[in-house]
């Protein structure tokens, strides 16, 4: 057994489980909020799923069923099918693999009664998963997937926190549910998007290390062994900006550092973010930011000067 796994409290692997939890705003606030999560292992020959579930989530594999949330399942041990509206018939699934449950997708899952199987899942609402789904970076027509080490050490400190309490600890199991969308997200990337992804931020990090000079763009692409043309376009599709525009960005983000923390002037701060005049810094802080450096300068610092305590004189 994975050392990961032997760590934990025996009944996490040994004894089933299931929590529904409340809405929680501060959970919705970093856009996952879990409402379920469970640890069953069904044995061979019983029934599934166990008589144990709320309306909503019970179902039989003839009416299957339709949810409001996502749902990660993995599963640990055992096989049987997996279906939904979106795919093609039934499809089967052995240990080592996972499946995603869509909102307002019917969807229908068994293990083989011969064998049974162990599943863990997890219930989720939130904002993260409303994105990844509109992007196209989770497929209801893809649902299925293997698992990974990485998953399955989540999904144990998933079920560690809420042998705790999974009340109490919500925001936990919440976040950790974060991190799962990430790996699922990552395992789901093509190669060849990776490698392009991998190659804008690398750009992007120059850009920041580089954020105090003038850049050539057609020589930072030939540093990343591309053509400018394709470097821009790629550059684009990941960011939704212009290479040029992110560097200006990043600039004035010094920029406004510079101006809010230190005294330095315009002139000497144009020079250390490579602008060539303290004129074209200045036109370029204002079109961007709508007003000019002095004027942002002194905006920024009122709220600084009003939270100061008053000073106060030392007798001689």
């Amino acid at each position: 057994m994975p050392e990961h796994i032997q760590n934990l409290p025996p009944k996490l692997v040994s004894k089933n489980y299931f929590a529904y939890l409340p809405e929680n705003q501060l959970c919705a606030a970093w856009g996952c909020t879990v409402t379920a999560l469970g640890h069953t292992n069904i044995r061979p020959g019983s029934s599934y799923p166990p008589q144990r579930h709320p309306d909503d989530h019970h179902f039989t594999w003839e009416s299957g069923r339709i949810i409001d949330a996502f749902q990660i399942v993995q599963i640990t041990r055992g096989h049987g099918m997996f279906e939904s509206a979106r795919t093609e018939g039934a499809q089967p699934i052995e240990a080592g693999s996972l499946f995603l449950l869509f909102p307002s997708v019917w969807h229908r899952y068994a293990a083989d009664p011969r064998v049974g199987w162990t599943e863990n899942w997890v219930e989720c609402r939130g904002r993260a998963f409303d994105t990844a789904l509109a992007s196209g970076a989770l497929n209801p027509e893809h649902p299925t997937q293997l698992a990974n080490k990485d998953l399955a050490h989540v999904f144990n400190e998933i079920h560690a926190w809420a042998a705790r309490d999974p009340l109490a600890n919500q925001g936990v199991i919440s976040a950790l549910s974060l991190q799962l969308l990430a790996l699922l997200l990552r395992d789901a990337t093509p190669v060849n998007s990776n490698q392009e992804a991998k190659l804008i931020q690398r750009a992007m990090m120059l850009m920041l290390e580089r954020s105090h000079e003038p850049l050539n763009m057609p020589q930072l692409a030939r540093e990343l062994n591309v053509g400018y043309t394709r470097f821009r376009e790629l550059f684009k599709a990941h960011a939704h900006i212009s290479p040029k525009q992110y560097h200006l960005r990043i600039r004035l983000d010094r920029a406004r550092d510079l101006l809010r923390n230190t005294d330095k002037p315009l002139k000497e701060i144009a020079q250390l973010l490579g602008f060539h005049s303290a004129f074209h810094f200045s036109y370029q802080f204002r079109v961007t930011q709508g007003l000019s450096p002095r004027a942002w300068r002194e905006q920024a610092r009122l709220p600084q000067r009003q939270n100061q305590p008053a000073r106060t004189g030392i007798a001689g």
